[in-house]
């Protein structure tokens, strides 16, 4: 009985591995922050370029979110770092989550016993992708697909500041997923789901740069963003609507 309990067990195991597998091949791309949250700067101790080599070097197709084509965010993963720094050593986990926030796979923590701050992080995130090897990714080809400008955002823009009456949109709630792409004249935006709401960045540049935030309250949600304030308005197809208090619109086109 103890023989077959224990075949089970590493059948189920076995089992677990190939579809832990088959999901992180089942992705495109895999993108790198340009910072990770645990540390007080873009690409600190060099981890965020070792993050992406490693990944790249283990079959993904790695990008900086500033070096992304125009994807499905959803055909991706995310990754972070987590740290846990203690006296007598630092350690690091690797996590991939979905482009709803949900964690794909987590890896056995690497850990360090360098008192240098570089040199124990560095060390650590080495040991932390040891596992990766055995995972054998293979990404499949990355989908790119035009991106979309809606010129109708502009003119809706023009017509509102003209009238005095202020525009009125079906309100929707906001997008689920944690990385959402919009686009407003030509230019790339990211939406980034946090507790109570969304901070916006400008991604059109080789760096994320915090625009504003939107805010959830019982009188829906508020923009503090491109220094002004604005009544937000989700649409059912996921496009934002932003009014200001005279009533003019800008619109955000949703490209997930």
């Amino acid at each position: 009985m103890k023989r077959l309990f224990l075949t089970l067990a590493i059948i189920i195991t076995c089992s677990n591995l190939s579809l832990a597998q088959k999901r992180l091949s089942d992705y495109s791309f895999v993108v790198v922050p340009d910072e990770f949250e645990f540390l007080s700067k873009a690409n600190q101790y060099q981890l965020n370029d070792m993050a992406k080599y490693y990944l790249t070097k283990n079959g993904f197709n790695t990008y900086y979110f500033s070096e992304l084509p125009s994807v499905d965010n959803c055909d991706g993963l995310w990754a972070d770092l987590e740290s846990i720094t203690g006296f007598t050593r630092t350690k690091i986990m690797v996590v991939l989550k979905d482009c709803k926030g949900i964690e794909v796979y987590r890896s056995e923590p690497g850990a360090s016993k360098q008192k240098e701050y570089k040199k124990s992080y560095q060390d650590a995130l080495r040991k932390a992708f040891l596992g990766f090897k055995e995972l054998d990714v293979q990404q499949k080809d990355v989908v790119v697909r035009p991106i979309t400008y809606d010129e109708s955002s502009e003119q809706a823009l023009i017509i509102a500041a003209s009238s005095n009456s202020k525009p009125e949109f079906k309100s929707n709630r906001g997008p689920v997923n944690k990385f959402n792409a919009y686009t407003y004249n030509a230019m790339a935006y990211l939406l980034k789901k946090v507790d109570g709401g969304y901070n916006v960045y400008d991604a059109s540049g080789a760096n994320l740069i915090l625009k504003g935030t939107i805010k959830d309250s019982p009188n829906g949600y508020r923009a503090m963003v491109f220094d002004a304030n604005y009544q937000c308005y989700f649409l059912e197809n996921g496009d934002l609507k932003l009014v200001d208090k005279d009533g003019a619109v800008i619109t955000l086109i949703f490209q997930n």
